[in-house]
């Protein structure tokens, strides 16, 4: 028989700042909806939602365990906790000349001051754990609460200050899944203990497996191979997988399971990332040979273990239309790193923006191995705007301290893409936290735009009919961006189309070429270019005509296009 499942750690940290004295009430947030194992008096394992797990592993200690959710009501761990309950509260209520409880309630306003008179009785041995507390004490500002709520946030805080508490044999535990949805006045108390649930780790998914009867379902990997695959999944999820295995009949394949993984991952984050699956790589991008070599030099390092050589953070910056988002999903097909995109995970109520970003980082963590994409961080990380209630700075600080953690280097890889990095904190673009800006450019030279051109014409699998060159393309593009480019290849594909051709003609391609108008706004364009030669940490990436530029003349320049550009440059 095996040895039974270790407690969870964050079980075991309950317990031992519960036993050393350090807190009697505990918030578990992040990972609280999940299976946790838990060994019989037989030695049988049995996979637990977290309510009862708490209900079994607080009953080897506690005469009370008592849990209330405002659907459910108050629920004990066992039949005859319920009259014990009732009787050490009427015991206090008679002692202080108040009228004995006949009937249990409902409503959280009126069960708290029972639970209480409880746990902060020197006479019990009581558990008190309240399931969604997020529905109790919810965030926002005191001034926008009606009454209930507001009795039960001093309830809480109450609590969270009694010296009673701390010196008894009981403790209370707060379940939410998100802090951001708890009144952080809640959060922030001095005698409560947060703790974090993590996602199971490949140890925890492997055990769990272990565990299941395997003989219905079809696997085409090994045990360790899937526990190592579906990391970002909890149990429950991985149960599902199974369950769905079963009834389909199919085998679980290394596909089935990223496909899987892909679709609960972006439902777990409610729309907030969204996975990309990069069709194309280094080859199918055309110039920036130095750019390429360096990014290079990081994917090999990410694909040979070596963490130490790859750069805690990335950041792209330079021009709209300048191929930044497509070298950034070429990258992550070089280096194998499982590519998420950040989508808009900012919102209007209090609590929101926080929460979403902390789900997003929980799952990044989880998953390892992972290039996450923040396109546009100018306006989702700015460094802050009047009115948001200090929720950019909040965001900010948040990010900085997730990627300050030294574990992450090597296993999660994040990349910022911006035309404005002016307008980022200074803090978070210094070296630590991003180690390399890689500026980008309009293409310099002829051979750049005909190898752009050329690899255009691979990514969207454009054939050119027999004798037809470049060459004008090439002359009739100067100035224009990789992304013209793109446009002027589709332009001629569209006359092609309409002509009913599959090849594209040299007519198709000059018609293009005289169609297709570039960008007017010179001025910004400019901005954003010198921005770029500023940011760059590298000389060998700037065009040469910057590579002996001084810092001076770059300040010189920009401050005479921001006073050009007026209100456009702030």
């Amino acid at each position: 028989m095996s040895a039974p499942p270790a407690l969870p750690p964050w079980a075991d940290e309950l317990r031992d700042r519960y036993l050393a004295g350090e807190a009697s009430m505990f918030l578990l947030h992040g990972n609280v909806r999940d299976l946790f194992p838990w060994a019989d008096g037989d030695g049988v394992v049995q996979w637990l939602p977290l309510g009862r797990f708490l209900e079994a592993f607080l009953s080897r200690t506690k005469e009370i365990v008592v849990a209330y959710n405002c659907s459910e009501g108050l629920e004990f761990a066992s039949p005859g906790m319920n009259p014990r309950f009732a009787r050490a509260i009427n015991a206090r209520r008679s002692l202080e000349g108040r009228d004995p409880v006949k009937e249990l309630p409902r409503s959280a306003n009126k069960v708290l001051p029972l639970l209480e008179d409880l746990v902060t009785d020197q006479t019990q041995s009581a558990a008190v754990v309240l399931d969604y507390v997020e529905t109790i004490v919810p965030a926002g500002e005191l001034s926008f609460m009606n009454d209930a709520d507001k009795a039960n946030f001093v309830t809480l805080q109450r609590w969270a200050s009694d010296p009673a508490l701390l010196q008894s044999d009981n403790l209370v535990i707060l379940i939410t899944e998100q802090l951001g949805d708890l009144q952080r006045r809640v959060v922030s108390s001095a005698q409560l203990h947060a703790i974090e649930v993590q996602l199971p780790d490949e140890r925890g998914r492997g055990g769990f497996l272990r565990e299941q009867d395997l003989d219905a379902v079809g696997l085409e990997m090994g045990v360790e191979h899937l526990a190592r695959h579906t990391a970002g999944l909890t149990l429950v999820h991985l149960r599902g997988l199974l369950r769905q295995a079963r009834q389909s009949g199919d085998a679980i394949s290394y596909r089935t399971v990223t496909r899987r993984k892909k679709a609960i991952i972006e439902q777990e984050c409610h729309g907030l990332v969204e996975f990309l699956d990069p069709g194309h790589d280094f080859s199918h991008v055309g110039g920036m040979a130095q750019v390429k070599a360096d990014l290079m030099r990081v994917a090999d390092a990410v694909k040979k273990g070596h963490r130490n050589r790859v750069p805690m953070g990335l950041i792209f910056v330079g021009p709209m239309g300048t191929g930044k988002t497509y070298v950034a999903e070429a990258f992550a097909a070089e280096s194998g790193l499982t590519c998420l995109k950040f989508k808009n995970f900012r919102e209007k109520w209090v609590g929101s923006t926080e929460g979403n970003l902390e789900k997003i980082l929980q799952v990044v963590d989880a998953l390892g191995y992972v290039l996450l994409i923040i396109d546009e961080a100018d306006r989702s990380l700015s460094s802050g705007s009047e009115g948001d209630g200090g929720t950019s700075s909040r965001v900010i600080a948040r990010l900085k301290e997730f990627m300050s953690d030294t574990s992450h280097r090597g296993r999660v890889v994040i990349l910022l893409m911006t035309n404005r990095p002016d307008k980022l904190d200074t803090d978070l673009k210094r070296p630590g936290r991003f180690d390399v800006k890689v500026p980008f450019f309009f293409p310099e030279a002829d051979s750049e735009r005909r190898l752009i051109l050329e690899a255009q014409c691979r990514k969207n699998k454009l054939e050119l009919a027999e004798g037809v060159t470049l060459d004008q393309a090439v002359e009739g593009t100067a100035g224009y961006s990789a992304a013209e480019l793109e446009a002027v290849l589709l332009a001629a594909a569209g006359n092609a189309s309409a002509a009913d051709r599959l090849a594209l003609t040299q007519e198709d391609l000059d018609s293009a070429v005289a169609d297709v108008i570039p960008s007017r706004d010179l001025r910004m364009l400019q901005f954003m270019e010198m921005l770029a030669v500023f940011e760059a940490s590298s000389r060998r990436m700037l065009p040469e005509r910057y590579q002996a530029i001084e810092t001076d003349e770059v300040l010189e320049r920009l401050d005479l296009l921001r006073a050009a550009l007026g209100r456009r440059a702030g």
